[in-house]
C-alpha cells in the first residue's frame, strides 16, 4: 500500500527546517540517520544505474517503464520517501535502478536528502558495487533556469565530480504538458545556458528526451550500457578518504543554498516586519481619522438633537401664543358682546326713562289743566 504523502509545506516552514536541520552537516555527521537501504546480489555483469531530479519530476514514472516493482506518485508530492532499488532486465543482463529522493522535497529538507543519497554511495563505494551511470531527469515544463534551478545543477555536478559525467543522462520530461515548439526552445535554452546544461556538456553528458514512454526509457539505459564505467563518483572518493559530508564540495554548495535560504528568510521576516509596522501605523491613523469623525458625528448630533429641541420649544410656545392669542380674542369678543348688549339695555333703559318722564310730564299737564277747568 502506498504511503499518503504529507501535505505540502510553506516555503517559509521548508527554510526553517533546512536551517534547523544544518547540523547534520557538521563533523559529528548526522544522527540517528537511518541505515542505508541494502544493496542486492549484484554480480559482476550486473549495472546499477541511478536515477536522480527534483522532486515531482517523474522518476518513479521513469523506472516504472522499465520495472514493474516502482510506484509512481502524483503531482508534486514526494513519493520516494527514501532509496529504493528495483530490477529490470535488458540485453541479457539484469539492471538495478536506484530511485532517489530529490532535492526541493516536499516533506525532507536538502539535508536530510543529500545525508541519505551519500550514505548510499559510501556504502555502495564500501561495497564494491560501481555505478554504470547516473539518469538526471529534468521536466521541460520548469522554466527554473535560475536561482533554485542552477543551484540543484551545481549540488548534482559536484556530487558526481567532472570525470563522471560522461556516464551522466540529462533526460528532460512531460513533453506532453506543453506545445512541442515551446518545448523544443526550452530544451535549446537549457543546453546553451552555461550556468545550467551547457557546462555539463563539455564533460561529456547526454542531453536526451523521455518523451515516448518505455521506448525512450529503454534508448536512455542503452546509451548508459554503451559508456565506460566512471569507477566513482565525486562524492564517494571524498567520503572513502575521510572528509566529512559539510567539508565534500557538495556539501559546500548546500551549506551555500541553505545560507541563501536562510538570507531570503531573514529577508522576507524583515520585509514582513516593516509591512506589519507599516499596516500597523496605517492602521492607528485610520482608527485616530475614524476617532475624529465620529466625535465630530456625535458633536454634530448633539447640536442637531439641540436644535431640534430648541425647534420644538420655539413650536410648543409660538403654539401656546396662538392659543392665549385665541383665548383673549375670545374673551374680548365675549367682553365686547357683552358691553354692547349692556349698553343695549341701558340705551333702551335710558329710553324708557325719558319715555316715562315725557308721561308724567304729560300727565301732570293733563291734571293740571282737567284742575282749571273745573
Amino acid at each position: 500500500m502506498t504511503e499518503r504523502p504529507m501535505p505540502r509545506r510553506s516555503t517559509l516552514e521548508r527554510i526553517r527546517s533546512q536551517i534547523s536541520s544544518k547540523n547534520k552537516l557538521t563533523k559529528e555527521g548526522p544522527k540517528n540517520e537511518p541505515a542505508p537501504v541494502p544493496l542486492p546480489n549484484i554480480g559482476p555483469d550486473d549495472t546499477v544505474i541511478a536515477v536522480m531530479g527534483v522532486t515531482g519530476v517523474g522518476k518513479s514514472k521513469f523506472i516504472s517503464h522499465l520495472s514493474r516493482t516502482a510506484v509512481v506518485g502524483d503531482g508534486v508530492k514526494s513519493c520516494t520517501a527514501t532509496i529504493s532499488i528495483h530490477t529490470a532486465f535488458l540485453e541479457g543482463r539484469n539492471i538495478y535502478l536506484i530511485d532517489t529522493p530529490g532535492f526541493d522535497d516536499t516533506t525532507r529538507t536538502d539535508t536530510e536528502i543529500l545525508g541519505e543519497i551519500a550514505a548510499w554511495l559510501k556504502k555502495s563505494y564500501d561495497d564494491k558495487v560501481q555505478l554504470a551511470g547516473i539518469v538526471y531527469l529534468h521536466a521541460i515544463t520548469d522554466n527554473r533556469v535560475g536561482g533554485s534551478g542552477v543551484t540543484n545543477i551545481r549540488l548534482f555536478k559536484e556530487l558526481c565530480g567532472e570525470k563522471a559525467l560522461s556516464s551522466v543522462v540529462l533526460a528532460t520530461t512531460m513533453w506532453d504538458l506543453m506545445p512541442r515548439e515551446k518545448a523544443e526552445k526550452r530544451e535549446e535554452e537549457l543546453i546553451s545556458n552555461e550556468q545550467f546544461w551547457g557546462g555539463l556538456l563539455q564533460h561529456g553528458c547526454r542531453v536526451m528526451r523521455q518523451d515516448d514512454g518505455s521506448v525512450s526509457a529503454t534508448r536512455i539505459v542503452r546509451h548508459i550500457l554503451a559508456q565506460k564505467a566512471p569507477g566513482t563518483f565525486q562524492i564517494q572518493e571524498e567520503m572513502a578518504n575521510g572528509t566529512p559530508l559539510i567539508e565534500t564540495r557538495v556539501g559546500k554548495v548546500l551549506e551555500e543554498k541553505i545560507d541563501a535560504q536562510a538570507r531570503e528568510f531573514n529577508e522576507q521576516i524583515k520585509a514582513l516586519q516593516e509591512e506589519i509596522a507599516r499596516l500597523k501605523l496605517e492602521r492607528e491613523a485610520e482608527e485616530a481619522k475614524e476617532r475624529e469623525e465620529r466625535k465630530e458625528r456625535e458633536e454634530r448630533e448633539n447640536q442637531e438633537r439641540e436644535a431640534e429641541k430648541e425647534r420644538e420649544r420655539q413650536e410648543w410656545e409660538a403654539q401656546k401664543e396662538k392659543e392665549r392669542q385665541e383665548w383673549e380674542a375670545r374673551e374680548k369678543g365675549e367682553r365686547e358682546k357683552k358691553e354692547a348688549e349692556f349698553q343695549e339695555r341701558l340705551k333702551k333703559l335710558e329710553e324708557q326713562s325719558e319715555k316715562n318722564t315725557k308721561e308724567k310730564e304729560e300727565l301732570k299737564k293733563t291734571r293740571w289743566q282737567i284742575c282749571v277747568v273745573m
